[in-house]
């Protein structure tokens, strides 16, 4: 058994800069906003913002179209080959110079960069996940100065330091370069390898005190108190003491005197939070943060203070032996918790332009979709601090990749050294999260070494393989573990992600599992109740983005299947024909291109609902489900379940009854028909549960309500019936056995068997008829249909959010179903569109 407990919870002031500081003791003068840029040896200077890069600048000065657009992507490939240059110009006064202490931080440059203010060189970059910093004082002047930052061409650059390999490596070219692989494609990504200024750049200005970072230690947490320790460091300008004070909403909590050194001092406050309340995960309670606010007086003199918000929890990882192997799985405040949730990505091929609003409505959407989970991918970025901000708020736990996927690394020293910072800079920043559940070292390098043919591939001998094996044992059972050691010892490990390759019987017993026998393997969709691991934290199914998201980037004579631009929107080498080939298996070929796109996203949405039901089933063995993927970077024909604009696909709709936290689940296996009801809850209760049998025209051959006891924290089968006997007599290819669980009226999940493939019902045409009524929120469309309608989907055009879609609608029932729009002029009347499966053929 392996437990590895957290029972730290910690606050993180980066060098202040989220603290509120008088003007005289500490101020940032942002560089950011209007720069200039032009290619590197040309004389032709161009408008730029930063935060920014060279893609979205030269978007905005008419020399590039939009990448995203049609097949643009292909034309584009030049921009990286050339090296660019950024410059600014700024005036300082001689009022800065009362801070004995200025330092340019630059929180994000990408990749390879040469800092220059006023001439000297300051700075040389090659991370584009490190904060870089210099010592400004002695190089400002009063008057006006000049920042200028060369970024070398990304592929030559690569190119030169991947020739000085001993070994070439998985990977190739990139694994030299410290960016987000993602930019250098993938499959689901365009190739635009950017450069520029990412993140916010600054002068920091300080004068005998500066907080480096605080540290809130959780040494115990009991129904009736928190202990606590608050970790100083500070860096001071001249020898005195220091008197630091704790507070939560205007309640004093410590007060400590402590010395202070010339340089860096630490220093530790002990402290107590009577009666705690607990964060707790979306679905099992409040997500509650306690405003911890320090204030710093140095020398008699106020000197700082901030303010941070601290969730008081225990998270545990638990590999534990067992008869089948070894469990996976996440205890929270001494809660075995299964984790519902999905593989998120970066929000645009260009992270510079994803605003705040952007990630408030991909987390409200997460925590709306009944998910307690994210994976943040070791391919992308280490994300904004909003982002974690937000998962705190909402109860949203995160799997932190480190960024390392699919390829192996280089083992220099000067590598070495920058992974390490890039590393500790990373854990430092975010250890203070609640939200950050397990750090991982990296995506599917484990598996690509044992089981993708690499040593083959790369015609490594005995002696080669076991150097470089040697190498990335060292990188990520030695640099990282030692970094999590040293700055966030109580959180969980692991070194890779899966612990076995899918196609190993390992792989279903021991650790987290990736899945890709359904699409890669071209197993069918049932596969999934058979391999099932212990903690899926990666399986998925490609379909189309909605056919709105399709229009933004197409012209009309590019919709259609094969078309140049629709390939160039799908960046799996065979991702169509595999959709192709199992919308076969289960669906009649739709007639045209717009059904196309609305059948792929029922054939995505079905694979992955029996996937995580199998999942949920298997309860306690299985722990976890984290579908492949959340979001994408860009228009394309991906795994995701919510498009580049922020579109739910069918797949999203159909979380909120599979997410929930009770789910009905009906399911054959050997010729009986079982239903399994699922609870995530932390308290038994007692439902409802209504099942029916019906044809599609109504008729109905049996319908029983039952009241059932269901055990907190379980999966059980409460019914079981033999199929033979339930359908003797009855036409299967007209059979619809529904179930329902409900407290009294209120139904809290639903779920649907059919007998036959999909292809196989006879669907005949549905009348249906809509209401609508004019809301605050928008409009409630009620409907209501002949007979069977099947995956009903509404769409109007219009800005907003449907409250479900592409849900089953028997007849004699009313459905009704909330338009959100801010769109109060435009009438919807006229424009809403209701389309079923039948109308497809």
């Amino acid at each position: 058994m392996r437990k590895t407990p957290i029972t730290c919870i910690v606050i993180l002031l980066l060098f202040s800069s989220h603290a509120l500081f008088p003007q005289e003791i500490m101020k940032k003068v942002d560089l950011g906003g209007k720069w200039k840029f032009r290619k590197a040896g040309t004389s032709q200077w161009m408008d730029a913002k930063v935060p920014g890069c060279v893609h979205t600048d030269l978007m905005k000065n008419g020399v590039i179209p939009d990448p995203f657009l049609r097949d643009n992507e292909k034309n584009l490939q030049w921009i990286s080959d050339i090296g660019w240059e950024y410059e600014k110009t700024f005036t300082v006064s001689d009022t800065l110079f009362r801070f004995r202490n200025l330092e340019l931080v630059c929180k994000g440059l990408d990749t390879y960069a040469n800092v220059y203010l006023n001439d000297s060189l300051i700075i040389v970059a090659d991370n584009m996940f490190r904060d870089w910093y210099a010592d400004i004082r002695l190089k400002l002047v009063i008057g006006v100065n000049k920042l200028r930052i060369q970024f070398p061409a990304v592929t030559s650059e690569n190119k030169a330091r991947y020739s000085r390999l001993k070994h070439k490596l998985p990977g190739d070219e990139k694994v030299v370069c410290r960016k987000a692989a993602y930019q250098f494609g993938w499959d689901w990504g365009p190739v635009l390898i950017t450069s520029g200024i990412w993140r916010p750049i600054y002068i920091r200005c300080w004068d005998y005190l500066n907080v480096l970072g605080v540290q809130y230690i959780q040494r115990d947490l009991t129904d009736s108190v928190a202990d606590m320790t608050a970790v100083f460091t500070f860096k001071a300008r001249v020898s005195d003491s220091a008197l630091i004070k704790l507070s939560v909403n205007g309640k004093l909590l410590a007060t400590k005197k402590v010395p202070a050194q010339s340089g860096v001092n630490y220093a530790r406050v002990d402290f107590r939070i009577a009666n705690p309340k607990r964060w707790w995960p979306n679905g099992l309670g409040e997500p509650y943060l306690y405003p911890i606010r320090h204030q710093i007086y140095f020398a008699g003199k106020f000197a700082a203070e901030g303010t941070e918000k601290l969730g008081l929890r225990t998270v545990e990882l638990h590999e534990d032996a067992d008869k089948a192997g070894t469990s996976f799985h996440f205890v929270v405040n001494g809660i075995p918790v299964f984790m519902k949730g999905a593989n998120y990505i970066p929000q645009d091929n260009f992270p510079s332009r994803v605003t705040d609003s952007s990630y408030r409505a991909l987390i409200a959407s997460v925590k709306a979709s009944k998910m307690n989970m994210l994976r943040v991918w070791g391919g992308g970025i280490y994300e904004n601090d909003i982002f974690y901000d937000l998962c705190d708020e909402n109860g949203i736990l995160v799997w932190q990749d480190f960024m390392f996927a699919c390829a192996l690394y280089p083992d220099n020293k000067d590598f070495i050294r920058n992974i390490q910072a890039e590393a500790a800079q990373n854990v430092v920043r975010l250890r203070n999260h609640p939200c950050i559940a397990l750090w991982c070292g990296n995506n599917e390098i484990d598996e690509g070494w044992k089981n993708w043919g690499w040593q083959k591939q790369y015609g490594y001998s005995s002696r080669d393989s076991a150097e470089v094996w040697n190498n990335y044992r060292g990188i990520f059972g030695g640099t990282l573990l030692s970094v999590i050691a040293k700055f966030d010892s109580l959180r969980p490990y692991i070194h890779s992600s899966p612990r076995f390759g899918w196609g190993r019987p390992e792989s279903t017993k021991q650790g987290d599992m990736h899945y890709w026998g359904v699409w890669w393997g071209k197993e069918p969709f049932s596969a999934y109740k058979e391999k099932t691991g212990r903690f899926m934290s990666e399986y998925g199914f490609q379909g189309f983005p909605s056919l709105e998201t399709i229009q933004k980037f197409t012209l009309p004579s590019d919709r259609q299947l094969g078309s140049p631009v629709m390939k160039a929107h799908q960046k799996h080498p065979v991702g169509y024909e595999t959709i192709d080939e199992y919308l076969l298996r289960d669906y009649r070929r739709p007639g045209d291109f717009e059904s196309y796109v609305y059948v792929s996203q029922l054939l995505q949405a079905e694979g992955i609902k029996t996937a995580i039901e199998a999942h949920r089933r298997a309860m306690p063995y299985c722990m976890g489900t984290l579908y492949w993927q959340l979001n994408d970077c860009w228009p394309v024909v991906s795994w995701s379940s919510r498009d580049y604009y922020g579109n739910e696909k069918a797949l999203h709709y159909f979380l909120k009854n599979e997410y929930n936290t009770l789910l009905v689940s009906p399911v054959i296996n050997k010729g009986r028909l079982s239903v399994f009801v699922i609870s995530d809850s932390l308290t038994d209760c007692h439902p409802e549960l209504h099942l029916s049998l019906r044809n599609f025209a109504g008729k109905t051959f049996f319908d029983t309500t039952l009241t059932i006891y269901v055990a907190p924290n379980s999966s059980s089968p409460f019914v079981e019936f033999d199929t033979v006997e339930m359908l003797k007599g009855k036409d299967p290819k007209q059979l619809i056995f529904g179930v329902q669980l409900s407290f009294g009226k209120k139904i809290i999940s639903q779920n649907n068997l059919y007998f036959e493939k999909v292809r196989d019902l006879i669907l005949e045409k549905p009348v249906i008829t809509k209401t609508l009524i004019k809301s605050q929120e928008g409009y409630q469309i009620t409907i209501s249909s002949d007979r069977l309608a099947k995956n009903v989907y509404l769409t109007c055009g219009l800005k907003g959010s449907f409250s479900a879609n592409f849900f089953d609608l028997m007849p004699g029932e009313n459905r009704t179903v909330t338009f959100s729009t801010r769109d109060n002029k435009t009438p919807i009347d006229n424009k809403l569109k209701i389309i079923t499966l039948a109308d497809t053929y």
